[in-house]
């Protein structure tokens, strides 16, 4: 399944006890389309308040519908910040996290003097500019395989801290900028301190060259801070075999981004 979601109100993707998750909300879905328990299995998981446009989830059903009606019948059951935007039937060895090759996201931010009170909760606010030409500069140093010890989250429970990064593109839209980030995976919080280090170079806080120091030191201390949850989308899952290929209208459906909004950068693999 493509799955989207808005994470407000959401504890991110993953079940746990104390508030409303995604997967939750596909399980107990399901048991009131079929009356059958599953365990739905997300492409990874995100955090509170994170946004998702191109999620990919997998299940195992001994109560199978076509996929349109699938679709629709747990649209029906869905809350209104869940969406299914398509099914399809895969191969028994085909695992949503596993399978996956690489993931795109996006990091919007909000730019000037006023909040986007209409759009608040899909894009981070930053009051005043910011100098996207250092910001790119920087980013040079993100790019390739990397140990982001510096840009992990300090509760992370992997030991391996080496991932590749294949591009980091930052993109003026009104009002604001879009921080796409493409990679082979990603640490726990990975990309929001990322872009909260960049951020730091683009407010005149440090030098572009700092970001590739900071990488050198594995400290996260030394990085910049986390930023803000409701900035960033899961746009996109890359598989080798895409399971979604031929669903063009799922691809061509705009992004829900309301005021300031702009489609993702070009993708290579796309």
């Amino acid at each position: 399944m493509l799955v989207a979601y808005h994470g407000r109100g959401l504890l991110g993707f993953a079940r746990q006890a104390g508030g409303p998750t995604v997967q939750q909300a596909l399980e107990e879905a399901w048991l009131a389309v079929r009356g059958e328990t599953v365990v739905m299995h997300g492409s990874g998981r995100t955090d509170a308040g994170v946004h998702a446009w191109g999620q990919v989830v997998h299940f195992t059903t001994f109560r199978p519908l076509p996929p349109r009606r699938m679709r629709d019948a747990l649209d029906a059951h869905l809350p209104r910040n869940v969406t299914v935007r398509a099914c399809v039937e895969v191969s028994p060895g085909f695992h949503a996290r596993r399978s996956a090759v690489g993931k795109h996201y996006l990091y919007r931010i909000a730019l000037g003097p006023h909040r986007p009170v209409l759009d608040q909760d899909v894009r981070a606010f930053l009051p005043g500019a910011l100098d996207l030409a250092a910001m790119r500069h920087a980013a040079r140093a993100l790019v390739g395989r990397r140990d982001f010890a510096a840009l992990a989250a300090a509760g992370r429970t992997v030991r391996d801290t080496v991932r590749r990064i294949d591009a980091v593109h930052l993109s003026e839209v009104r009002d604001g900028l879009v921080v796409h980030v493409r990679g082979e995976g990603f640490l726990y919080k990975m990309v929001r301190n990322l872009v909260g280090t960049l951020v730091e170079v683009g407010r005149g806080r440090r030098d572009p060259r700092w970001v590739e120091a900071v990488l050198a030191s594995g400290d996260r201390r030394r990085a910049g801070p986390t930023a803000p949850p409701e900035g960033l989308v899961l746009w996109r899952v890359h598989y080798r075999e895409d399971p979604f290929r031929g669903l063009a209208a799922a691809r061509r459906r705009p992004y829900p981004g309301g005021p300031g909004a702009a489609p993702p950068a070009p993708d290579p693999q796309a």
